[in-house]
């Protein structure tokens, strides 16, 4: 009988779908108990995230514009989200307030926190109104304010007392901490914001960032990527924006600062959870890596290894940090 031979590509492909479906089952936990799984949800030129902290609370920080409001209460549904306890507004512009208008329309909400800002616009005023009727308790969130979420915790780096009047700038920016993993939430901040968050001494230091401003290049500045020191940046984007975001220098400052970079426009919805000492990345599209980063898991790290004959290899080059990478090459977001 004629022996068929199969295209080394082919092997090579079927083989790392094999292991990242099998790593991921056993190294992704889902949002059980003793997890904190953070969505980055794609609502396209617009941010929204969805926390599920380990005592199965759900918290939406923003919410797209209102066209994405139908598609997020949808999403949150399908995923057994009932109500929400913590509903966030950074600030008033339409690209974060619009869905959660819709929010409200279709979902019970315990409690909401916003900047309480001033703004003249008539989505701001109908999400404001719905919070008046709804008889919603809202929290005027300043810089120092402190919360604590089902073994979450929350600190308020942004916007300070008095507000800027700049609705950008007075967004509120949250660092959410479990065990020892890091969530900065920028909001829309710009360089100006960054540097009084800097100049007020405020721990900012983080494993994901989510990037201000959907990576616009008034925003994340060298001076506060240091400081953060980010290991993952997500960029919270429409694609072909009329802005121009992310802009390239940014980019560029983000991987100069080290970040591995997850784009909405690209990846899609971006899953990120943790059990407070190690983490998993999962974006919705992977374009041909394993799409996944781990932190801390015990584990050895391997050193870089190429497929035999072939322009593929698997790495995994931080066993001093003990982070682990399975990526194939040449396809990085």
């Amino acid at each position: 009988m004629r022996a068929h031979k199969f295209p080394q590509a082919a092997i090579v492909l079927l083989l790392l779908s094999a292991v990242s479906i099998t790593l991921w089952a056993l190294l992704t936990p889902s949002a059980a108990t003793g997890f904190l799984q953070v969505t980055f949800l794609d609502v396209s030129q617009g941010d929204s995230a969805w926390l599920k902290t380990p005592d199965g609370r759900d918290i939406l920080i923003d919410g797209g514009k209102e066209s994405e409001g139908p598609g997020l209460v949808s999403y949150l549904q399908s995923h057994g989200v009932t109500d929400i306890e913590v509903l966030v507004l950074t600030h008033p512009h339409a690209d974060h307030v619009g869905g959660l208008v819709t929010v409200l329309e279709n979902m019970d909400v315990d409690e909401a926190f916003t900047n309480c800002q001033s703004y003249d616009s008539a989505t701001y005023q109908e999400f404001q109104e719905l919070l008046l009727d709804k008889g919603i308790p809202t929290t005027c969130v300043r810089d120092g304010d402190d919360f604590t979420w089902g073994g979450v915790s929350a600190a308020a780096v942004n916007p300070p007392e008095p507000l800027t009047s700049d609705a950008n700038n007075d967004s509120v920016v949250l660092r959410i901490s479990y065990g020892t993993i890091d969530f900065l939430l920028t909001g829309d901040i710009e360089s100006q914001a960054e540097a009084q968050i800097l100049g007020r001494g405020r721990i900012i230091e983080a494993e994901i960032l989510k990037v201000a401003h959907h990576g616009s290049g008034s925003s994340s500045t060298a001076l506060f990527l240091a400081q953060v020191d980010p290991e993952i940046a997500v960029i919270s984007v429409g694609i072909s924006n009329p802005y121009g975001h992310p802009d390239p220098e940014t980019l560029a400052r983000l991987r100069d600062a080290g970040a591995t970079i997850y784009r909405t426009d690209r990846h899609g919805t971006i899953v990120v959870t943790t059990d407070g000492t190690a983490y998993s990345v999962q974006p919705e599209t992977s374009y041909l890596y394993l799409p996944f980063v781990m932190k801390g898991w015990p584990s050895t790290p391997t050193p870089r290894t190429t497929l035999p004959g072939s322009r593929w290899h698997l790495w995994a080059p931080y066993p001093t940090r003990v982070v682990a990478w399975l990526r194939v090459s040449g396809a990085a977001p």
